[in-house]
């Protein structure tokens, strides 16, 4: 493993699990915004890999994926869908466990969600995708690309980094726990997850095992088109990441969004996002 790897490591030690209030805010970031104004073409669930997954499409032309974050769902791209509608055959996915998929029965892995959108692209027919994926569903497209690179044309990874372990942050599991939530962050999750508290409490259980690994020389391999979008205050992952993986992605694009945390697409960043991606995914550059 080469040091730079190591060295993130050590820097996501140094976040402090403990700020409970920001990790809140971090993730009703995630699922601000989740109450669709506009109406769906198509709401589909099928049995994938022994689950059921819930997706919606919108639109007609190129495929295009929309991956959500950890303890979101679908809805979190309900201000996104209508710009990239116009260009695109959208598919809003629920991963693994969230929304209206199947809750998790099994231990979670970024394998085994990587493996659904593969099985996916299978039953749906497609060759290969454009996909935009935040953080856990960025996470999960690296995987897959690293894995099934034929299968994605381009990716938009929002907050993503090739080396992450949720264990290393040893504060996490005590307090970012369904028991240690605000009641009225744990209602707002109850109107995306279908399963209810059983869902939701599934999926913070599984929070240590919340890791991704991926070498240098595997980055290297990967030809897929990546648009690279990390926010300079990114309170989670830092900066380090992504220009790792604009280092050893020889395809790759960096776009260091200015005064933003994590989540660097919402707010009045969605208008630029909006246009940057949808140009980079037609064009291949933004």
């Amino acid at each position: 493993m080469h040091n730079n790897h190591s060295d993130m490591f050590s820097e996501q030690k140094k976040f402090n699990f403990n700020n409970m209030k920001f990790l809140v805010l971090i993730t009703m970031t995630l699922i601000s915004g989740q109450n669709f104004g506009q109406s769906h073409k198509k709401t589909e669930i099928i049995n994938i890999n022994g689950i059921n997954m819930y997706f919606e499409v919108h639109g007609e032309g190129e495929p295009l994926f929309l991956l959500h974050g950890w303890t979101q769902s679908s809805q979190f791209w309900s201000e996104y869908i209508p710009t990239y509608a116009q260009h695109f055959k959208v598919y809003a996915i629920d991963l693994r466990g969230h929304g209206k998929s199947s809750e998790l029965t099994d231990d979670f892995s970024i394998e085994k969600t990587a493996s659904d959108i593969l099985k996916l692209l299978d039953f749906l027919k497609i060759e290969k995708a454009k996909a935009v994926g935040l953080s856990y569903g960025g996470l999960t497209l690296l995987k897959l690309a690293s894995l099934h690179p034929e299968r994605i044309e381009s990716m938009v990874l929002i907050g993503v980094a090739p080396i992450y372990d949720g264990k290393e942050n040893t504060n996490l599991d005590k307090t970012f726990s369904y028991e240690n939530l605000p009641d009225s962050f744990i209602k707002e999750l109850k109107e995306t997850h279908y399963g209810g508290e059983s869902q939701i409490k599934r999926l913070f259980d599984q929070n240590l095992n919340y890791r991704i690994s991926i070498g240098d020389e595997t980055l290297k391999s990967i030809k897929t088109k990546v648009l690279i979008v990390n926010g300079d205050r990114d309170e989670i992952m830092g900066i380090d990441p992504a220009i790792t993986l604009h280092k050893f992605l020889p395809n790759s694009e960096l776009w260091i969004v200015p005064n933003t945390g994590h989540i660097a697409i919402t707010g009045s960043n969605r208008y630029v996002f909006l246009t940057k991606s949808t140009q980079f995914l037609q064009n291949g550059e933004r």
